[in-house]
């Protein structure tokens, strides 16, 4: 069941882009509310699998790609059409972030396994980049000023990400030779 939630969150990404768009629309709010339904799933899908002693090794791999594929394709997308560089900036660093990790992660498993711990800076680094996605989704819908919270939401979200990043690599670096 853990499994189907967490490729329910990938299957989410499609229907937000095709209904999110850069003007104001209806259809922005349709997409948040399936964007916010896509991060909830990665609180509830770890929540289900431990609450049923479902947790498996592919589960925790499928978690981790849908992280990384809600967060960057879900960027990529916004920032494809977005020409403002206070917001390009902070979006490059999150998605750089998740790439380092995750080829930190390949590497510690072709290695002979995979000893990252995900931490609360870790978790808590996700839930700020969905919410502030879910500020991005919505903001044509709104003024300058919600834009500018948006940007704001961004570069707080880049700065936990690089500080999560640092943490990792503080404490695993000894398994870097």
């Amino acid at each position: 069941m853990a499994n189907y939630i967490t490729i329910l969150r990938i299957l989410l990404i499609f229907p937000v882009l095709f209904l999110a768009s850069p003007e104001q629309s209806q259809g922005n709010w349709l997409a948040l509310l399936l964007f916010v339904i896509a991060g909830l799933t990665d609180h509830l899908d770890g929540y289900v699998a431990r609450r049923t002693g479902t947790t498996s090794g592919l589960g925790a791999l499928l978690d981790l790609l849908a992280d990384k594929l809600l967060i960057i394709v879900t960027l990529f997308y916004f920032i494809s059409y977005e020409s403002n560089l206070l917001l390009i900036i902070p979006s490059l660093v999150i998605i750089i972030r998740e790439i380092i990790i995750s080829f930190f992660r390949q590497y510690l498993a072709e290695k002979g396994g995979n000893p990252i711990k995900v931490t609360f800076i870790a978790k808590s680094k996700t839930t700020l980049q969905i919410f502030a996605l879910s500020f991005l989704i919505i903001s044509p819908n709104f003024g300058q000023p919600f834009f500018i919270l948006t940007v704001s939401l961004f570069w707080l979200a880049a700065y936990v990400s690089l500080h999560s990043l640092y943490g990792y690599i503080e404490r695993y670096r000894n398994l870097i030779k």
